[in-house]
């Protein structure tokens, strides 16, 4: 068996999120956490692991499937991607493939990839593939790796949903705020269902009553994409009610709280004196905006790192344990 992430993190005693952040940001631990890293990984062979990929003999590729290819989210797990690839010194293809949110396309494309021998593995990113195909991968042993959704047999990078939803509603309770306002993703309209959007309501739910929150209906939004336009019709929403809740907790994404306080200003109302907003996912437009967007860090670039090395890894030692990633909060301005 070559090694693996988890051999690595086993032997320096840290988690394989650590590990994966020293690989594609090393800039965000101090020197000599990054040199007992870097010497712990070489002194496991680590590296040796990926050498097939290194020797440019191969001609092959890794597909990563995705509902849009324009999604902000999943933009920074790409990000990851790349980063992991430089990272580990590999020059293998990325073939990015946007399914449209169609479920018929998503399974029409994997049972095509399953049988290109120029592709290594598949990363599906957001994307639920049906059991029949899941068996159909483990048959052939060809890597299928998940990034925030599970299929029995395959392997996942799973982000922490509820835990990020109960993070983000203790910081704001903690701060005083007692109405707060739920602007979650779409649970339908579309071919292609995510789980995330049920998972951030049971979050928002259970966490409004560990709190002793009173539970109000009208303070659930669902809005119809992670997008600043949906961000907007949720403002409205709410400014139409007469009485601004005291938070929203933006589960639809930075774009769609972004969009939120753009819609605030608009109408002259003060973010967060009047109301206070917090977004989710991190991603880099959330620090540029003024104030700065506070929001719950999905550590996506993490995530898409260890969807490729995971992919990798499966090709040589064959499919391996799921990688959880765990969410944090990041206070700026806007609550």
């Amino acid at each position: 068996m070559a090694v693996s992430i988890r051999d690595v993190a086993k032997a320096a005693s840290l988690s394989c999120e650590t590990i994966l952040e020293v690989l594609i940001s090393p800039s965000s631990y101090e020197p000599e956490v990054v040199r007992f890293v870097m010497k712990t990984i070489r002194e496991t062979n680590f590296l040796e692991t990926f050498m097939r990929w290194k020797t440019g003999k191969r001609d092959t590729s890794i597909a990563v499937l995705i509902p849009s290819l324009a999604d902000a989210a999943g933009i920074e797990l790409f990000r990851g991607i790349d980063r992991a690839m430089s990272a580990l010194g590999l020059g293998t293809t990325i073939l990015g493939i946007p399914t449209r949110h169609s479920s018929v396309y998503r399974e029409e494309t994997l049972e095509q990839l399953l049988h290109q021998k120029e592709i290594d593995a598949v990363i599906a990113i957001y994307l639920t593939p049906s059991q029949v195909v899941a068996e159909k991968y483990m048959s052939a042993g060809k890597p299928l790796v998940l990034v925030d959704a599970k299929v029995s047999g395959l392997q996942s990078v799973l982000l922490e949903n509820q835990q990020g939803m109960s993070i983000g509603l203790n910081y704001l309770y903690n701060r005083g705020y007692r109405t707060i306002a739920l602007m979650n993703g779409p649970s339908s309209g579309s071919n292609e269902p995510s789980r995330i959007p049920s998972e951030r309501l049971i979050g928002y739910l259970s966490s409004m009553h560990r709190l002793g929150l009173t539970f109000e209906e009208s303070l659930v939004y669902e809005a119809s994409d992670y997008d600043t336009n949906s961000g907007v019709h949720g403002f409205e929403y709410f400014f139409e009610r007469g009485k601004l809740p005291d938070a929203v907790f933006c589960a639809s994404g930075d774009l769609s709280a972004i969009g939120f306080i753009n819609a605030a200003r608009e109408k002259g109302v003060r973010v967060p004196e009047d109301i206070a907003v917090l977004g989710y996912d991190d991603i880099p437009v959330a620090s540029l905006i003024y104030p700065g967007l506070s929001t719950i860090r999905q550590r996506l670039m993490i995530a898409g790192a260890g969807a490729f090395v995971m992919a990798l890894e499966s090709v040589v030692n064959g499919s391996g344990d799921n990688l959880l990633i765990m969410p944090e909060l990041i206070v700026r301005g806007t609550a």
